[in-house]
């Protein structure tokens, strides 16, 4: 029988009893989000990140959707992508434009290229994004209904035994019209200014072409298509595809102003 006296061996004694250090106050700090951050420079750049990784999975979801067909709305679509894209673009621009966000980036982001063209890439690698469909669709910088349109046939105008659209959808019709026009009229107007890079084209010519897409023939829901249309999709990518501070040469302004001209005849022409 063990003597009563006798401690059992988990009992604490003054030599094995643990003792709070004095300078564990140190570590029983709370961390907060706030606390991982060096400065506000990492605050602002991380929160950056955060936002563009939060685009990924979400155009993901949106694009697989739209390839396996479950989504019928390509409306809907085109301007939820267009959306997505445009924060990432807005994101980017912001840290090409700070040469000191740009270094951060590049210390998070090892190997990344001069012109940021494997960001995405890197990003992904490093964060376990595995995102294929919208990394694709953010490089291309416009959404798979506007990318395809290039490849359509063009000068598919509407019937003229097409029954006339109700009140509702001539009024429509009437504002994307009275859109796509002063749309037209900007972008010609911005080349003539000489208007030659990406951050300058792209926003007009995006603007254009999303209009031009709502506009669908009566009764058919298909897009309003008319001779040059594809031109523009295809100028659209060419200036989403220049580098950041790179500019069109003085003959493809001509081109692109000529382009434009004649796209802006085809449109009225093919609304007779």
């Amino acid at each position: 029988m063990n003597d009563s006296k006798t401690l059992p061996e988990y009992a604490p004694t003054s030599t094995t009893s643990y003792t709070v250090s004095a300078s564990s106050s140190q570590y029983n700090s709370e961390i907060t989000k706030s606390s991982l951050f060096k400065t506000p420079l990492h605050k602002s750049v991380y929160d950056s990140l955060a936002e563009i990784y939060s685009i990924l999975p979400t155009l993901e979801m949106l694009e697989v959707s739209y390839i396996k067909d479950y989504i019928t709305d390509k409306e809907r679509y085109t301007s939820t992508s267009y959306r997505l894209i445009n924060q990432y673009q807005i994101i980017m621009k912001g840290f090409i434009e700070d040469s000191e966000k740009l270094n951060l980036v590049g210390k998070i982001l090892p190997g990344l290229d001069i012109n940021s063209n494997n960001f995405l890439t890197l990003l992904s690698n490093k964060f376990q994004a595995n995102c294929p469909h919208a990394i694709k669709r953010l490089q291309s910088g416009v959404p798979a209904t506007i990318e395809h349109l290039s490849t359509q046939v063009e000068s598919l105008h509407p019937s003229l035994t097409t029954p006339p659209p109700s009140t509702t959808q001539a009024n429509t019709s009437a504002k994307l019209i009275s859109q796509i026009t002063g749309n037209f009229i900007t972008c010609m107007d911005a080349v003539k200014l000489n208007y030659k890079t990406k951050s300058q084209l792209h926003p007009l010519l995006s603007e254009l072409v999303v209009n031009l897409n709502d506009l669908v023939e009566n009764e058919q829901h298909k897009s309003l298509e008319f001779s040059g249309k594809s031109k523009l999709i295809n100028w659209l990518i060419k200036v989403n595809n220049l580098q950041d501070g790179q500019e069109i040469d003085p003959n493809d302004a001509d081109i692109l102003l000529n382009d434009l001209d004649t796209a802006y005849k085809g449109f009225y022409t093919s609304l007779e």
